[in-house]
């Protein structure tokens, strides 16, 4: 019956009524999330050779296919990934910038107050009143590096919940992905001329992309109708039906931390193979790790280091005077009980995969603060010696400096004109291989601080040299240190006071927060772009979806007549016998 006009009649109706209900579907579908409208694909079925030539035999349906470009969504995907890299930086460093521009939490007017405070006391060192302002100024000082600290810490904290909250939309992602994929290969396999499951191909295109929000992928298309998806690093996130998950654990080297990576196993035991976020190229996930590996400890050890390096200058004028009855004064600050300035304001964190038999013992012993940056160390031992580089330094490790010494030999940590830095200890005869350490120099320092003395009379205005009530030597040097160079002499660098330090990172903040706003406003406009060329392209147009329903309906009638016209024919043929 094909190769009869009833034939040819009946496969025009049924393209035509392929073409009305998937140009329905498409309608039924405008407004569904990650859609791509589907278009029925006709072809000719083969003609039949006759003596007048070859006539011929109607239509086949070849598959109903979506209108998809690989280019335009893998351009989305891309773009999904940077605009949410950017804007989870911007989202984080927006609380920083708010914290310490503002007068109420920030460090400028309490610097000022403090400074102010000592030069008004100069003018007269034995008014009981003006020591107390003084005092207060200091209790306030201190509470303000207090809570920036605390501030920054809940930051810390803030961005490790939601580091887990993105692993784990993006494990559950994957997790659908690789449900997906088993059942699109099924379907693939289920039909007989191969048709794509287009519905859900669209749901696992709508998944990836959802992905590529928390972290940048690589896709891989697969012969059977699968999807394999590689991290920017390489790591497998998909490979057909099997997921490979991504897992978090609490960093050993920094408890504060949450490390990212995926589980391995070395030497029968499973470890934790950790991502630093530059592997991971773009997505929310290296947002929140880059942010909280750069910016945000960056921006806590260099409080830290104004609170130490104001503190350790403060106390070492006030110890050198007497109080207002000619003692010998204490220290205005204290960081800590330990009875050791470096042990109350450093931390040393050693790795928790560090031998356990006769394990390497690091000590800090000393800190030069004037020449010393915010950055934090990772010491290594290798062939029994210390190798070290800067926390977050993809570099090599290089040798510290050895210094013999009498009381016990150390290393120093060495700026490039070759001033010490810092120094350390190693406290056992043989360092075990390979073990690792943490040097964080000023990590405690603002957390610790506090005032030490609490009566107006202990305060030193008074120099050692020429005590008397009228002596105002001492406390004219405090209020000196606000413009006092005590600050980032590294390198031969002729410095900066702790006023300008502080100002300085006030500055950097604000710069990088414009830097990552702009960044990922002009993202979403690139995203959103993209999108509009996908929507273009592969959305559904309801004029255009209109105009087909009109035209299928216009072939459906037209088939149906023909059909009537070949029975007409046929009646006809079998009244004339």
């Amino acid at each position: 019956m094909s190769n009869s006009v009833y034939g040819i009649a009946l496969s025009g109706l049924n393209a035509a009524r392929a073409g009305l209900s998937t140009t329905s579907h498409n309608i039924a579908n405008s407004n569904t999330v990650g859609f791509n409208r589907q278009q029925v694909i006709q072809q000719s079925r083969p003609s039949t050779g006759s003596d007048i030539g070859y006539i011929g035999q109607g239509v086949d349906i070849a598959s109903v296919q979506r209108v998809y470009s690989d280019f335009i969504n893998s351009q989305e995907q891309k773009a999904t990934s940077d605009a949410a890299f950017y804007n989870a930086k911007a989202q984080q460093i927006a609380r920083v910038d708010a914290m310490i521009a503002d007068d109420a939490s920030g460090l400028s007017s309490a610097l000022s107050i403090f400074f102010g405070a000592a030069q008004t006391l100069s003018t007269n060192p034995a008014d009981l009143a003006a020591r107390q302002n003084y005092l207060s100024s200091a209790e306030t000082l201190s509470s303000r590096f207090n809570g920036l600290n605390t501030v920054m810490d809940e930051l810390r904290s803030a961005t490790n919940l939601k580091v887990r909250d993105t692993v784990e939309q993006l494990n559950n992602a994957t997790s659908q992905i690789a449900a997906l994929n088993n059942q699109i290969v099924t379907a693939l396999n289920q039909t007989s001329n191969g048709g794509p499951p287009n519905d859900l191909m669209d749901r696992r295109d709508k998944l990836i992309l959802e992905l590529s929000e928390q972290v940048q992928t690589t896709r891989v298309d697969m012969a059977d109708g699968s999807t394999n998806l590689f991290l920017a690093n390489g790591q497998s996130l998909v490979i057909g039906t099997t997921q490979f998950k991504v897992q978090t654990q609490v960093d050993p080297q920094d408890p504060q931390n949450l490390l990212v990576g995926m589980t391995t196993n070395v030497n029968g035991q499973d470890r934790l193979l950790a991502f630093d976020s530059g592997s991971l190229g773009n997505g929310a996930l290296a947002g929140f790790l880059s942010f909280r590996e750069d910016e945000l400890t960056e921006y806590q050890n260099t409080i830290g280091l104004l609170a130490a390096r104001i503190g350790q200058t403060v106390n070492d004028i006030q110890t050198a005077g007497v109080d207002l009855d000619n003692n010998p004064a204490s220290a205005l600050f204290s960081f800590g009980s330990s009875g050791s300035f470096v042990d109350d304001i450093s931390r040393v964190v050693p790795n928790v995969n560090n031998s356990t038999v006769n394990p390497t013992q690091v000590t800090l012993r000393g800190l030069d603060l004037s020449k010393l940056g915010p950055a934090e160390y990772e010491v290594q031992i290798v062939g029994s010696q210390p190798r070290y580089r800067e926390v977050g330094s993809d570099g090599p490790f290089v040798p510290a400096s050895l210094v013999t010494d009498p009381g016990g030999d150390y290393y120093e940590i060495r700026d490039p004109a070759g001033a010490p830095l810092l120094s350390f200890q190693l406290n056992n005869a043989t360092p075990q291989e390979g073990d690792r350490f943490v040097l964080m120099p000023v990590r405690e320092a603002a957390l610790n601080m506090r005032i030490a003395i609490d009566r107006p009379s202990e305060v030193a205005a008074s120099s050692a040299v020429n005590p008397s009530i009228g002596n105002n030597e001492n406390i004219l040097a405090v209020a000196a240190l606000q413009n006092s160079r005590t600050l980032f002499q590294s390198n031969n660098s002729a410095g900066v006071s702790i006023s300008d330090g502080f100002n300085q990172l006030v500055s950097r903040v604000g710069n990088k927060t414009r830097e990552f706003n702009l960044a990922a406003e002009s993202r979403e406009t690139v995203l959103n772009q993209v999108a509009d060329s996908r929507d273009a392209l592969q959305g559904v147009n309801m004029d255009e979806e209109a105009a087909n329903l009109i035209k299928f309906q216009q072939a459906y009638q037209a088939s149906g007549r023909v059909i009537s016209l070949s029975k007409e024919l046929f009646d006809q043929i079998l009244s004339m016998f």
